[in-house]
């Protein structure tokens, strides 16, 4: 019988950078409830679709005055509907910006700030599940990982179009976490070509703007020094191709179209590139436009008062005369009530927050407020800008303004009394490894279950302290990317001696080291990240690693067993501990850990495999075969997988289906010894000496100690 040999080193693949979003909503058939005329009859309510466009800046739109780019179809729905010139969107980041858009309610109430944070709190409503309930046919067609059905936002929808799986959960690429405008708006059309029944509530996101900016061509060429530009160029074409079906239907004239973006992007203001960090309004005003259906005409064409992303909820609901018993859950305000020239106009004010610096570098968390001329960020040093006069926000008059600095003061602190849940209600559970992995390959940073400093902590550091730290951690993480990893680990170690607290830092250099195959260095830069923040589960996670590198299985045992403490949802540190019981011929161990994987993840390709690798191994190979194949045919496709496959075939007597897994794991891997060895033993066994002969040889040349250990004598 062949033997088997467990040889194969377990790596993980680095991830890549960034790309974020842009709003619309629309709506077929009349509009209710816009009059102060109120009907009693049953009309059905007016279609609804919202489209997020992602990472778009107000003031990189012609319609709102930036002539360097041409916006033809955005400009266009401006001329049909109401533009609003202040619109603020309450956090700078995409799924926590779309969950305030999609609920009406404010982040600390819904539940998701962060991506720290797991979804949505199940007792929030969403606007899919109002409209759902009142008869209307739901969809969403989404770009990116970012607004994966994982965060809640898909309750309400009868197609909640998530595609971003990647093979068994193993390959990180880029194209498996986003897609460009033309194939979302592909397949919004293909959906609204098969009629779905009406009205329909249809929400349509795009994410070219987000950075890395890789725009088509033409928008290449032509927005060759302004790539963000080209980004909304091409996004705006494809909103106009999708404007152009629904003329095409004659359903654009009825319709309600609300056009909205989740963030902004920083473009190097306040030296931030991307956003998150910060809440200025390079991040924080979005644009918004609402055009109304044909029956009825605004009063007015321009609305500069203040208003917020939480108000585009209640804004659709009223319009679409669903009672007021359903409004009552939206945190929000009504904006009908701005678009006719006759209506009180009741000061407003906007709200934005970012806890991303806290998590990312355990800074001070940001909250802001705006008035029509003010606005005031509450940071451990404080800012107040008078946008009237300084709309960039580059002069702070704090120290101008005492009194108007106490009031706004006071106002932040009412809203955040106002909207904050217990704590036992706003916790939520770690997020998986695969989730932190997808995050980080669009340049986000989630700590999972690293503790961060608590929100009102005086001794943390103002984010604007921190920015160049940031900046230069995003530099790092792009020379990782681009394989500079010694280079990227002198930059981290500059920053480390700098803010040698920041538990960030010795992580990444871990990482690298990992990615560099220095096994050693990495196990101590991630046991510092451990002394800095015990809670830190990835780093509990690239110990084990390191340590499975190293072949210190005691190490790494310990390591993923604290893991899993630290976030019981990581099937990684599980899956990694089984490896480990497999160096340590506790088989029955490794068995235990992948079976409680594969009863939460049955779709994993790699646990389904080991899993029957394990049976194997335990000479179960009528269960080994099957659990094998299917780890296979779910997209994992090593040589080691199929040299035991090969194993268990040779020990059920199938000896052609053996030869065959044989030479397939050498044609995945020709250096692979074992497989080789295999081949010797099998055509040894068949009476093939010839060939048995070849294949020792090479197995030989490949690993001259694999032969002498085996002491294998051929006939």
């Amino acid at each position: 019988m062949p033997r088997s040999i467990e040889t194969q080193n377990w790596g993980f693949r680095r991830a890549t950078l960034p790309k974020k979003v842009f709003t619309l909503v629309f709506s077929c058939a009349a509009l209710l409830a816009l009059s102060s005329c109120k009907s009693k009859t049953k009309t059905p309510g007016p279609s609804v679709i919202l489209i997020t466009v992602d990472t778009l800046r107000a003031d990189h739109l012609r319609c709102y005055g930036y002539q360097s780019i041409d916006t033809p179809a955005t400009d266009a729905l401006a001329r049909d509907g109401v533009m609003f010139t202040r619109a603020i969107a309450q956090v700078p980041l995409t799924a926590p910006s779309h969950a305030a858009i999609l609920t009406g309610t404010y982040p600390s109430w819904n539940g998701l700030r962060d991506w720290s944070d797991h979804g949505i709190h199940t007792d929030v409503p969403t606007l899919a599940e109002i409209f759902k309930r009142h008869g209307y046919t739901t969809a969403a067609f989404v770009s990116a990982f970012v607004l994966d059905s994982m965060w809640g936002l898909d309750r309400g929808f009868d197609l909640y179009d998530d595609w971003f799986k990647t093979e068994g959960y193993r390959t990180m690429r880029q194209g498996n976490l986003e897609r460009r405008a033309d194939e979302t708006v592909d397949h919004a059309l293909a959906w609204l070509k098969s009629a779905p029944a009406q009205p329909i509530f249809l929400w349509l996101h795009l994410y070219d703007p987000h950075a890395p900016y890789r725009p088509p061509e033409p928008f290449q060429t032509r927005y060759r020094d302004r790539p963000y530009d080209g980004e909304v160029a091409f996004t705006d074409q494809q909103i106009g191709r999708f404007f152009d079906y629904l003329k095409t239907q004659d359903l654009y004239a009825p319709s309600l179209i609300v056009l909205t973006s989740d963030h902004g992007e920083g473009l190097g203001e306040h030296q931030e590139q991307e956003h998150g960090f910060f809440i200025y309004n390079a991040t924080v005003r979005v644009p918004l436009i609402i055009k109304f259906p044909s029956s009825y005409v605004p009063t007015q064409r321009s609305v500069s008062q203040v208003v917020n992303s939480v108000d585009i909820a209640p804004t659709l609901v009223r319009a679409s005369g669903i009672p007021d018993l359903d409004a009552r859950t939206f945190q929000g305000q009504s904006l009908l009530s701005l678009v006719e020239k006759d209506s009180p106009r009741p000061s407003r004010q906007g709200f934005s927050e970012s806890l991303y610096p806290r998590n990312f570098l355990g800074t001070h968390v940001l909250f802001g407020v705006q008035t029509d001329r003010y606005h005031y960020i509450q940071a451990p040093q404080e800012e107040l800008y008078d946008l009237t006069r300084d709309p960039g926000e580059q002069r702070n008059v704090i120290r101008d303004n005492p009194s108007t600095a106490q009031a706004l003061r006071q106002t932040v602190e009412e809203v955040r009394a106002r909207y904050r849940r217990s704590t036992a209600a706003g916790q939520n559970p770690s997020l998986d490894p695969e989730t932190v992995e997808k995050l980080r390959s669009l340049g986000y940073v989630s700590l999972s279950s690293a503790k961060p400093p608590a929100e009102d902590d005086p001794t943390a550091a103002d984010p604007k302290d921190r920015i160049r730290a940031y900046n230069q951690i995003l530099r790092a993480t792009a020379l990782a990317e681009s394989g500079q990893l010694r280079e990227a680990n002198r930059l981290l170690a500059a920053l480390a001696a700098q803010y040698p607290q920041a538990f960030l830092l010795p992580f990444l250099e871990g990482e690298n080291c990992r990615a560099m195959r220095e096994a050693r260095r990495a196990i101590t830069y991630y046991r510092r990240a451990l002394e800095l923040n015990p809670t830190f589960d990835q780093a509990a996670l690239g110990l084990g690693r390191a340590a499975y590198d190293a072949e210190d299985n005691s190490e790494a045992a310990k390591a993923f067993q604290l893991g899993l403490q630290l976030n019981p949802q990581d099937f990684l540190a599980r899956l990694a501990l089984a490896r480990v019981y497999w160096r340590l011929k506790q088989l029955d161990d490794a068995a235990r850990e992948q079976r409680v994987v594969l009863e939460s993840h049955p779709q994993f390709a790699q646990a389904q495999a080991d899993y029957g690798v394990t049976l194997a191994q335990m000479k179960r190979f009528d269960e080994a075969v099957p659990a094998i194949q299917r780890g296979i045919d779910l997209g994992y496709r090593e040589a080691m997988v199929y040299n035991f496959l090969g194993n268990a075939y040779a020990g059920l007597g199938r000896t052609d289906d053996a030869l065959h897994a044989f030479n397939q794991a050498v044609a995945l891997d020709s250096k692979y010894p074992t497989s080789y060895v295999n081949l010797a033993l099998l055509y040894d066994h068949l009476g093939q000496p010839a060939k048995a002969r070849e294949n020792f040889q090479k197995a030989c040349r490949l690993n001259a100690e694999l032969c002498r250990q085996l002491g294998i004598s051929l006939r």
